[in-house]
C-alpha cells in the first residue's frame, strides 16, 4: 500500500498543463516491433538508499541486514547502496567501513545489493556505483568516471521550499552545475523522482514547475544539445524505514553486472514497469527499445501496449493507443511515454 501511495503523489506531482504541442503527423502505426533482448525482462530497486554505517546511525536508521529483509519485503530485487560521502570524509576510517559495506552487500544474494556512495559537493549530489569507491583519486567524478563508475545526478533541482513536515525541503540540494550554469560533471543519469521531494512538490512548485518535471526537461535539453544518453532514474532517498521500488531496469539477470549494464544503457521506467512495452522502429525496419538510439531520417514509429501520454522533446502531445508517427527531419529527438505511474526512460532518434 506505502508503495501505491508514493507512487499516486507521484503521479500527481509531475502533473501540469500541458504545453502547445508540435506539429507531427497522427497517422500513427499499430506497429509490432519484436523484441530482440532475448531473456531480458523488468527488475524493481531502488538506486538512492543510505545505509549505517558507514552512515552516521544519529542520521540513517537501517543498517545493511535491515534494509536487505525490508527490500525483500518489499519485492525489490537490487538496491544501490548511497552512504554519504564528501571531501572532508575521505580516508582511511570511511575506506575500511565502506570495504566492509561491499564485502556484506556482496554476500547478500536476494535482493543484489550493490555497493556506491552519494558524492557531496557545493555543486551537488551525485550516486556513483559500480566501482571500488576507495580507489577514486582526488578529483572524484573525473575520476570514477575514468574507473567506469555509473554516476547519476540526485535531486538535481531540489531547492529550499521550508515544508514543515519534510526536513529535505529545507536545503538547497539542487544540482548547481545545472541550475547554476556551472562546469557539468560527467553524468550518466539523473534522478527524475525522489520520493521526499515528490512528497514536497505536491506543496510547492517553484518556478510553476515541480522539481521532478524540471528534472525531465533538463535531461531531455541535454541529451539532444549534447547527443549524449542520459539515464532516467529514481530513489527513495531513505534514512529511516522508507523501502520502495522506485526503477524498474530492463536486464538480463539480478546481477550486479547485469543491472549496472542496463543502468548504463538507459533501459529503465520510473515509477512502475508498465511504461516498459515502449518500442520503435526507424529506417529501414530497424528497431529499439528503451534506451536505445535508432536512425530515422524522415520519421519514426513509435509503439506501447495500451494507452500512454507521449512526449517529444519533453512536449507533451497527448494521450494515445497503440502507437504514434513522429517526423523527424534527420535531427536528434527524444521519446517517451507515461502510463499511469510509470514513466519510460528515453528512445532515442538521430542522437
Amino acid at each position: 500500500m506505502l508503495h501505491a501511495r508514493l507512487l499516486v503523489l507521484a503521479v500527481v506531482a509531475c502533473s501540469s498543463p500541458a504545453p502547445p504541442r508540435p506539429s507531427v503527423p497522427n497517422d500513427a502505426a499499430d506497429a509490432r516491433v519484436a523484441d530482440a533482448s532475448g531473456s531480458r525482462r523488468w527488475f524493481a530497486g531502488d538506486i538512492h538508499m543510505h545505509v549505517a554505517p558507514p552512515d552516521d546511525a544519529s542520521e540513517v536508521r537501517m543498517g545493511i541486514a535491515e534494509v536487505a529483509n525490508s527490500a525483500r519485503e518489499a519485492k525489490l530485487d537490487f538496491v544501490v547502496l548511497t552512504p554519504h560521502l564528501w571531501p572532508g570524509r575521505r580516508g582511511a576510517a570511511f575506506d575500511r567501513e565502506w570495504r566492509a559495506l561491499a564485502t556484506t552487500a556482496r554476500e547478500t544474494r536476494a535482493p543484489i545489493m550493490i555497493p556506491g556512495a552519494e558524492w557531496t559537493t557545493p555543486l551537488g549530489h551525485f550516486t556513483v556505483a559500480g566501482i571500488d569507491i576507495t580507489q577514486v583519486g582526488k578529483d572524484f567524478l573525473a575520476s570514477a568516471h575514468e574507473l567506469g563508475a555509473f554516476i547519476s545526478v540526485n535531486h538535481p533541482f531540489a531547492v529550499p521550499t521550508k515544508l514543515p513536515a519534510i526536513r529535505a525541503s529545507h536545503f538547497d540540494m539542487s544540482y548547481r552545475a545545472w541550475t547554476g550554469n556551472a562546469a557539468a560533471a560527467p553524468i550518466d543519469g539523473v534522478e527524475v523522482f525522489n520520493v521526499p521531494l515528490a512528497l514536497a512538490n505536491l506543496i510547492s512548485r517553484p518556478g510553476g514547475k515541480t522539481g521532478e518535471e524540471r528534472a525531465w526537461l533538463e535531461a531531455d535539453r541535454l541529451a539532444r544539445e549534447q547527443r549524449h544518453r542520459l539515464t532516467a532514474v529514481g530513489g527513495t532517498d531513505n534514512h529511516a524505514f522508507h523501502v520502495v521500488a522506485t526503477t524498474w531496469v530492463f536486464a538480463y539477470e539480478a546481477t550486479e553486472s547485469a543491472i549496472l549494464e542496463a543502468l548504463r544503457a538507459g533501459a529503465t521506467c520510473i515509477g512502475g514497469p508498465e511504461a516498459g512495452s515502449f518500442r520503435a522502429t526507424g529506417d529501414g525496419g530497424i528497431s529499439a527499445r528503451i534506451g536505445e538510439i535508432v536512425s530515422a531520417a524522415h520519421r519514426i514509429t513509435l509503439a506501447w501496449d495500451g494507452l500512454a501520454q507521449l512526449f517529444i522533446d519533453g512536449i507533451d502531445v497527448g494521450e494515445h493507443l497503440g502507437g504514434f508517427v513522429a517526423a523527424t527531419a534527420g535531427l536528434p529527438h527524444t521519446y517517451r511515454i507515461v502510463v499511469g505511474a510509470s514513466r519510460s526512460g528515453f528512445i532515442y532518434s538521430n542522437l
